[in-house]
């Protein structure tokens, strides 16, 4: 596969990492997790007079990418929204009004850069694994005398492949073994030899998808011995790679309480089954809870729109969490 093709595999992945709940029809979540994955943040609002269209009628609650602008606080982040539709027409609105609520993909506010390094890298690989198959094919270079004994060999291999028994019509095609030294010669122009180092490749594309699966809290094992863990070792690389993942859960839960709060809806949010259950298991090896249902802590007072904070509670920490952290 090219690198289209592997961004496209490893976006699948990612849209199947949250489930929502009680969204409204033109709260597309889908688009709300892909802006999410390739721009790190998003803003949601209602779509202003005039700018209605065929399904989204104005008033309508929608999610695009958006940037901020001008007027920058003291960390540099500016308190107004830039959001631009993908037909084009453009939103701005004051950060803390309740205009628009801004969500992140993660507490680092980022997108998943790393996806495109290893988009790349399988796309490579992919080249590898084609050019080995190829090398590796069985594909003798046939050197002939003549023109006639050309036609003849390609009429024996064509009889071959259809199964057909081949008729031995002049002594060249005959060879040594029967005496008659004026024959055809054959070279090996491939190396079918090399075929054992196709395995090498494609468990190295294994590799690069499970390091990925694992990073983002799914736990591949590997097949070889190296990959060959104690329960204890296994228990470890689930907890720490659900860090990535309960990050990106606690930065949505933040974006949906604030869209809540500002626009009246009940819209949940949580793992998808696959990830609810690398939770559970890591739960039940463990006893200790993982996930944070708390929310995040400056939303909690529906009256708290003080500019200073830091829009998406990175800073604030309760004791929980606090005491977890240290247990981890």
């Amino acid at each position: 596969m090219d690198k289209k093709q592997n961004l496209n595999l490893l976006n699948e992945f990612h849209l199947g990492m949250f489930e929502y709940g009680n969204a409204p029809e033109t709260f597309l979540t889908n688009y709300l997790e892909y802006y999410f994955i390739k721009f790190g943040q998003v803003a949601a609002f209602r779509i202003p007079s005039g700018r209605g269209s065929s399904g989204f009628p104005e008033g309508s609650l929608i999610v695009t990418p958006c940037t901020f602008g001008t007027d920058l606080n003291p960390y540099g982040r500016g308190s107004q929204i830039i959001a631009v539709t993908r037909n084009g027409w453009e939103y701005r609105a004051d950060r803390y009004s309740d205009e628009i609520a801004v969500g992140f993909n993660n507490l680092s506010e980022m997108p998943c850069v790393d996806m495109i390094d290893d988009a790349t890298t399988l796309s490579e690989i992919d080249k590898s694994l084609r050019f080995l198959i190829f090398w590796t094919r069985l594909a003798p270079l046939i050197r002939v005398s003549d023109e006639k004994e050309r036609q003849e060999i390609l009429t024996a291999f064509n009889n071959v492949k259809e199964g057909l028994p081949v008729t031995m019509v002049t002594k060249k095609i005959l060879g040594d073994e029967f005496g008659f030294k004026d024959t055809f010669t054959v070279e090996d122009i491939t190396r079918p030899d090399f075929a054992d180092k196709i395995q090498y490749t494609a468990r190295l594309r294994e590799d690069v998808l499970r390091w990925h699966y694992t990073r983002y809290g799914q736990v591949v094992q590997g097949d070889t011995k190296l990959a060959q863990q104690s329960v204890d070792e296994v228990n470890g690389t689930v907890s720490s790679s659900l860090t990535i993942p309960l990050n990106m859960l606690k930065a949505r839960r933040a974006f949906i309480d604030e869209v809540n709060r500002k626009f009246g809806t009940e819209i949940t949010v949580d793992f998808s089954g696959a990830w609810r259950a690398e939770v559970t298991k890591y739960e039940n090896d463990t006893g200790e809870p993982e996930v944070d249902n708390t929310g995040d802590p400056e939303n909690d007072d529906p009256n708290d729109n003080d500019p200073n904070d830091d829009p998406i509670g990175t800073n604030e920490t309760d004791e929980t969490e606090t005491d977890k952290g240290g247990e981890n």
